[in-house]
């Protein structure tokens, strides 16, 4: 074991460990707050995945939105025990946002470049639009409401203490990233690189870019579905309104790709940055709301003019700082050239 996968993994075990008990050192609306993190980490995390098979997506959110429905109507509807109950539900939402992935991804995947990620967009604003039109079983507009929370034996329902939902999320959070983390290192995560780098030479070389770029949407779908199914459980309804492009809340399709690329999308730490700097920004400007997007443009615009790899790469700059401070504009446009390489695949 190298010197920095220990490091890794010691760092990790803090963080969990001070996540695990934070409800004993902060407020109910922290640990809310924390929640928050962790969806987003969840969901950039995917996107970023995604990102390293060279595709760019703005559709993550809808997923989350089909595993948010798909888990409340099953809890609501269904008259079998074993199946109205929101633990099936969580496992439920995640299989249908994975399988809609899938059909979804069989048709758009085949569109290279920016045009699928116009695609995404459209996929977002499909599915919003089936949600207030099927009227009948998503309940249109109004949504679904009185969605049953989480519980378990011998200590009941979840109800509207945050803590146990802390702790789940925290556990989906663990899952999603090790399962991406693994992947990426893993035979077909480096068929990930060479797909983005050259998609011809990758198909010339006899990989099918097709194949693996579905399986990736897929896992990515699965997972936003399971973020999805937790939020429809840990909200007690769910809405179209609530699964949307743009939205003042930072849970949204841009939001998502604000945080991976602001976090760094080359660094599997990017999203867990971003996403933490991000929505902890976002409540600390609370009371200054209308002028939240100054304050995320100048972050943004900071990450790409002197930070292009990241947030994540803050302390290394901070460290070297003296001998890359006359660089700093073409190392950026160098970085910023890399990365657009990713997702922009020679075809």
């Amino acid at each position: 074991m190298g010197r920095r996968t220990k490091i890794i993994i010691i760092a990790s075990i803090v963080v969990l460990a001070l996540l695990f008990y934070s409800p004993q050192l902060v407020s109910q609306y922290w640990v809310m707050v924390l929640i928050s993190c962790l969806i987003m980490v969840c969901l950039s995390y995917g996107f970023r995945l995604l990102f390293l098979t060279g595709r760019f997506t703005i559709g993550h959110i809808a997923f989350a939105g089909v595993g948010a429905y798909a888990s409340a109507l099953l809890v609501i509807k269904a008259d079998i025990p074993v199946l109205n109950n929101p633990w099936t539900g969580l496992f439920f939402g995640a299989l249908v946002a994975g399988i809609v992935a899938l059909a979804i991804g069989y048709i758009i995947l085949r569109v290279p470049g920016l045009m699928f990620a116009i695609l995404t967009m459209a996929v977002v604003e499909l599915v919003r639009y089936v949600l207030i039109m099927w009227d009948s079983l998503t309940g249109g507009p109004a949504g679904v409401l009185d969605i049953p929370s989480f519980s378990l034996p011998g200590y009941g329902s979840f109800g509207i203490n945050q803590t146990p939902y802390l702790y789940l999320i925290i556990i989906i959070a663990v899952v999603t990233i090790a399962v991406m983390y693994r992947i990426e290192r893993t035979r077909v995560g480096l068929s990930f690189y060479a797909m983005a780098l050259n998609d011809r030479l990758a198909r010339h070389v006899g990989m099918d870019t097709f194949k693996f770029r579905l399986i990736c949407f897929a896992i990515t779908g699965f997972f936003a579905g399971m973020v999805g199914a937790f939020l429809a459980h840990y909200w007690h309804y769910v809405s179209p309104q609530a699964f949307i492009l743009m939205s003042v809340s930072v849970i949204s399709a841009l939001g998502i790709q604000v945080v991976a690329v602001a976090g760094g999308l080359l660094s599997p730490l990017g999203p867990i940055v971003g996403a933490f700097v991000l929505v902890l920004l976002s409540e600390g400007l609370r009371e200054v709301r209308e002028y939240a997007g100054i304050f995320f443009g100048g972050i943004l615009l900071f990450v790409i003019f002197m930070l292009p790899g990241g947030l994540v790469t803050l302390p290394r700059v901070l460290i070297n700082m003296p001998g890359n401070a006359r660089n700093w504009p073409d190392t950026a446009r160098r970085k910023w050239l890399d990365i657009r390489a990713r997702f922009v695949p020679a075809s």
